[in-house]
């Protein structure tokens, strides 16, 4: 199998910050890697590096890339794109030679038809015929047809130049050109960012048949799952290539970091006792005992013990909504809800109700009012038609997708410092002061440390705009949490983090969101706003049912169907468990038979006899960490 990216020791710096250090990996023809890690780790760095765009970086390291074969590189920076060409064209251009081979042939046709040269004239027809199907002629109109569509452009966006699409408009472009062109390996940086559940779903389907290389880096957890077969986890620097797509993934990495804990703890005892060994060595007090406490000591210098495992990294983001009061039970109710600017309709007819506690998800279309229907629930619209009742004492918190919550001119610390102060300059007084240290501190929880807490906000990151504007969030103490895209520009550890604080909200949650994974992790149910449009002048059916559909399955199925599993387990788990205490027993004898051996003054000066006893005590001990780990999970 030939090697598509060999990458070797690879290290990276912007200024003093390294954000690549020592990464290695091979990427080989036909290998699909969703490449994952938190914002800021140097995910887009390392993809910059393979396509060959280092002029402002400063690496170090071998990274080899495959001479044969195109690739494309799908960028975030892609909707800079102000070019004056229409959408349809740009698509069209793609296939550049296909209308000259068209034309070609016309004109051999006609010159055939005027009594030209048959024999000569049929060659050539036939010449260029063949190479018009092998370059895809007979389907490239219908492909770019489909394309369009499956991205989302309909007939009037078609014919807008691009310089005048949106930014995600614009990477939505130049996606459905990269899937045309068809290269030998794709680059993807966040290619699910801004595009619908659909158009998601079409470029997964796309990919699924693409035969060529894929990278993509991207924190759509479902995306990763469908679309790639191994995961490159970048962590602190560290590259570790996974031969398995994220969910399974996620199985050895806990393996990896269950063993870390194991090898920690075995590291820890294993000092531990060494130390308790060259204390009673030094208590003995003959010369013979200090030539082997010398020994102890260079064994002890060569174990690294290393980083606790279950340290919570320094730089992991805290997030934890709290409410201020209760609120009532009937949180929100939308009854016949109406929208539309002139000449263009968005919805009709949309009731339903939200009581507290309820999770609920909005999905449907770009362009299709998810957003609009947000701002008319949190009163920055009115709606045209029918009405929203907000329930008695019910407190929005809104996090809205564009961030205009954020004041651009001003910096995190000032943002976080007036928002958690709030209450105090209105009327709260000293009892409700939040101090700067403890805005620090919170800023820091949230990524937001050093000179980083005074830069101006309009040059954060999305990411960090993102992190901003939840944790705004957290002071608010609001009892119903309204959320646009939340999960847009986070990491996914963040992602995860929030999907936990969410779950455990005491109050009420409604969110846009395209992302499938953290629609089912929060356990929420779902309400699609298209079946609501209003297309072609055809209003939705009055007659519909109830718009929420159930995510999740019920909590005491679930609970049934593992008590079910436990059942049929339980026999197995016996045998095993009665296996592991007799496999305890012996353990823990040979333990103590070394532990004599050590603890015996008499028998400390023959090194040999105490080197063996230890090691065998090494084997022992690791040997019945493992049996006792199992077995107090067999237990459980």
């Amino acid at each position: 199998m030939a090697t598509v990216f060999d990458v070797k020791n690879l290290s990276c710096e912007f200024g003093a910050v390294k954000v690549l250090e020592d990464v290695s990996f091979t990427v080989y023809t036909g290998d699909r890697v969703g490449i994952i890690g938190d914002n800021g780790c140097g995910k887009t760095t390392l993809l910059n590096i393979l396509t060959g765009r280092t002029d402002e970086l400063s690496f170090a390291g071998y990274v080899s890339v495959a001479s044969r074969g195109s690739v494309g590189f799908l960028s975030q920076r892609t909707g800079e794109d102000m070019r004056e060409i229409t959408v349809y064209d740009d698509f069209m251009s793609v296939f550049a030679e296909l209308p000259v081979l068209e034309a070609e042939t016309e004109k051999a046709e006609a010159e055939l038809a005027k009594g030209g040269d048959s024999h000569a004239l049929s060659d050539k027809i036939a010449g260029l015929y063949e190479k018009y199907t092998e370059k895809g002629g007979l389907t490239y109109r219908s492909r770019v047809a489909g394309m369009l569509t499956g991205l989302g452009f309909d007939e009037t966006a078609r014919k807008l130049p691009i310089k005048s699409l949106s930014g995600g408009q614009k990477i939505r472009l130049a996606l459905g050109e990269l899937l045309l062109k068809s290269p030998d390996v794709l680059l993807l940086d966040e290619p699910t960012n801004h595009l619908d559940e659909e158009s998601i779903v079409f470029l997964e389907d796309n990919l699924r048949a693409y035969k060529g290389t894929i990278l993509a880096v991207s924190h759509d957890r479902h995306f990763l799952d469908t679309v790639t077969e191994k995961t490159l986890l970048i962590d602190h620097g560290i590259g570790t290539l996974y031969n398995a797509p994220y969910s399974k993934y996620l199985a050895l990495r806990e393996q990896d970091e269950e063993y870390k804990r194991r090898l920690y703890a075995r590291r820890k005892k294993e000092i531990a006792h060494i130390e308790e060994v060259i204390a009673q060595q030094k208590q003995w007090n003959q010369e013979h005992n200090y030539v082997t406490i010398e020994n102890w000591k260079k064994k002890l210098a060569r174990i690294e013990l290393g980083e606790n495992p279950d340290a919570v990294p320094d730089d992991a983001v805290a997030i934890k909504f709290e409410t201020g009061e209760r609120g009532g039970n009937e949180v929100l109710t939308v009854k016949d809800l109406g929208f539309g600017f002139p000449g263009n309709e968005l919805f009709r007819g949309l009731s339903f109700e939200m009581r507290r506690g309820d999770r609920l998800v909005v999905r449907g279309r770009n362009g299709g009012g998810k957003s609009t229907l947000l701002k008319i629930i949190t009163g920055v619209l009115s709606p045209t038609q029918g009405s929203v009742r907000v329930g008695a004492n019910i407190n929005i918190s809104y996090y809205s997708q564009d961030f205009a919550e954020i004041d651009p001119e001003s910096t995190p610390f000032e943002e976080v410092f007036m928002t958690a102060n709030y209450d105090y300059y209105h009327g709260g007084g000293l009892p409700k002061f939040r101090n700067i240290a403890s805005v620090r501190n919170a800023l820091a929880a949230f990524g937001f440390t050093g000179d980083s807490v005074f830069r101006p906000n309009n040059l954060l990151s999305g990411g960090e705009k993102a992190r901003l504007a939840m944790l705004k969030l957290t002071y608010n103490k609001g009892n119903f949490l309204v959320f646009d895209e939340p999960t847009n520009h986070l990491d996914i550890r963040t992602c995860e983090v929030l999907e936990e604080a969410i779950r455990s909200f005491p109050g009420t949650v409604l969110c846009v969101s395209h992302d499938r994974y953290f629609v089912e992790k929060i356990g929420a149910k779902v309400l699609t706003l298209d079946d609501y449009a209003v297309s072609a002048g055809n209003p939705p059916s009055s007659e519909s049912t109830s718009p929420l559909e159930n995510a999740p399955l019920s909590a005491s199925k679930e609970a049934f169907l593992k008590a079910k599993e436990d059942r049929a387990n339980a026999k197995k788990l016996e045998k095993r468990i009665s296996a592991l205490e007799a496999r305890i027993a012996e353990l823990e004898n040979t333990l103590r038979a070394c532990d004599e051996i050590l603890s015996d003054p008499e028998k400390s000066a023959d090194f040999e006899l105490v080197e063996k006893a230890y090691s065998e005590r090494q084997t022992a001990a690791a040997l019945l960490d493992e049996a006792e780990t199992e077995y107090l999970g067999l237990i459980e």
